[in-house]
């Protein structure tokens, strides 16, 4: 007689455990995991939070009222139940692709993309503005074209949703849409860009966007939380972020990451681009500005200056600019300003009653400046005695083949601060006695400050590269756009 092996039912399983699963399951994000939802309701409940979590919108699918949209596998309505599951939205602007006509003397001028951006919000933002306030909605913004990729640039990755499993990010072979082809063209031989991009495709990669939003527009009250990442290379002008602050008036978080303009922008580009601090609206806590350049990554000084480097130096600001982040919880501004001159403009009877963490880069921070770094320091030491509730503190910067990083943490009762870089610098008694003034305004486990000192030995080839292995406490960057800028930086020689 053959007995039959008994196999455990699933409903024999603890529902916890079963939780336990579902999760699993939908974290690793398999082929086709969504549909596992019409299962039955218990994994309904589970996996639609995950299926629902981040959705992706194009123009395409603001035709149907009912906001059809892209859910990870397949489509899905939404419906207002599910509404509350979405946190975060992708909405990606498609620019009409170029011929390879555009690369040539006769080529067409430049489109202008304005009114095709700016009626593409608007479509979305009147979607938007039926939604119910629901505690956390991100919306992040993209505008491409497909052929961006395809001529001068084809090193570019749009995106990735996948960088907490990708590790360090660093590509093992040539990528890019050639991957080692050869475009003589435009000036890519065996997976190298040999020759500079001309002049026309730079403008045309960064060419300022002006959004017209009506004073009629409806406003957003359910996005919580603005990402426009450095994969949005065409710059958007001022007075279209102050449009777009007017539509988003319940912003608490915004993360933005534009790029330098270079020399061969005309003057009206130039003026087009920038933030300004002053307009941003009273509900934002949560600021975190991270400026890239093409200076990171020149990887031959045979290039033209004039058309790769960036103009000038870090933006000038003003008071108006500095006394906002007053009322800031999280402040991270990476190379678009530098720390010495942000707090030059702090006037000593300020308080910051509510900053938590600040995170700004400094050009002194470099070997040959030891001296101006103690000062940086100990000025940053008094500055930060102005903020009662201050537990991170961050300076750093990135050069070629060098990064730093000075870190104030205060964690689990106890304050510490640490010089990381790939180069040494030891820090001067009177700046470790301001920084211990800060640590002493916070009830500790332990009052004395510790003094900490890691060396980095792993090549710097791009800022993402400093970012990663300077392990930053607090977040200065998107986590896709750190996978973006060291996939994008190994297929360049720095």
């Amino acid at each position: 007689m053959r007995l039959r092996s008994w196999r455990p039912s699933w409903d024999y399983i603890p529902a916890e455990i079963r939780i336990i699963i579902l999760e699993k399951l939908a974290k690793q994000k398999h082929p086709g995991w969504a549909s596992l939802a019409s299962v039955c309701r218990e994994w309904q409940c589970v996996l639609e939070k995950f299926n629902f979590h981040k959705i992706s919108l194009q123009v395409s699918c603001l035709d149907d009222l009912s906001l059809q949209v892209s859910c990870l596998d397949g489509f899905a309505l939404l419906s207002p139940q599910t509404r509350k599951l979405v946190h975060h939205i992708y909405f990606c602007v498609e620019l009409p692709g170029y011929s390879y006509k555009c690369c040539s003397q006769h080529r067409s001028p430049l489109i202008n993309v304005s009114p095709l951006v700016t009626d593409a919000i608007l479509r979305l933002f009147s979607i938007l503005s039926t939604w119910e306030p629901a505690g956390n909605l991100a919306l992040e913004l993209n505008v491409y074209s497909p052929s961006d990729c395809k001529h001068w640039f084809k090193n570019i990755h749009l995106s990735s949703d996948n960088v907490d499993r990708e590790g360090d990010a660093t590509p093992t072979a040539g990528t890019g849409t050639l991957g080692t082809g050869t475009d003589r063209k435009h000036g890519w031989f065996w997976g190298q860009q040999l020759e500079p991009p001309q002049r026309h495709a730079i403008q045309r990669l960064f060419k300022p966007i002006r959004l017209k939003l009506p004073k009629s527009s409806p406003q957003v009250k359910a996005v919580t939380r603005l990402i426009i990442r450095r994969q949005l290379r065409r710059c958007i002008s001022v007075k279209s972020f102050d449009c777009m602050f007017r539509k988003l008036n319940h912003l608490e978080q915004i993360s933005y990451e534009p790029w330098k303009p270079c020399d061969n922008w005309h003057t009206d580009e130039k003026k087009a681009y920038g933030f300004e601090m002053r307009c941003l609206p009273d509900t934002v806590n949560s600021l975190v500005i991270f400026e890239d350049s093409y200076r990171f990554y020149d990887q031959f000084r045979l290039w033209p200056l004039q058309s790769i480097q960036p103009a000038g130096h870090s933006k000038e600001i003003d008071a108006g600019f500095v006394s906002k982040s007053l009322k800031l919880q999280h402040l991270s501004i990476s190379f678009m300003i530098n720390a010495e001159s942000l707090f030059q403009k702090c006037q000593s009877d300020w308080t910051w009653p509510r900053l938590q963490s600040l995170a700004l880069t400094s050009k002194l921070l470099q070997h040959e400046h030891r001296a101006p770094i103690t000062n940086l320091l100990c000025r940053a030491g008094v500055l930060a005695q102005q903020m009662p509730m201050i537990h991170t503190f961050v300076l750093w910067n990135c050069e070629k083949a060098h990064a730093c990083a000075f870190i104030y943490r205060v964690e689990k009762g106890t304050a510490s601060v640490t010089w990381r870089g790939t180069w040494n610098f030891k820090l001067r008694p009177h700046v470790v006695e301001a920084w211990q003034v800060v640590a002493s305004k916070r009830r500790m486990h332990r009052s004395e400050l510790q003094l900490k000192q890691d060396d980095i030995k792993a090549a710097i080839n791009c800022p993402g590269d400093a970012i990663y292995h300077l392990k930053l406490p607090c977040q200065v960057i998107e986590p896709a756009s750190l996978w973006q800028i060291r996939r994008e930086g190994h297929t360049i020689w720095w």
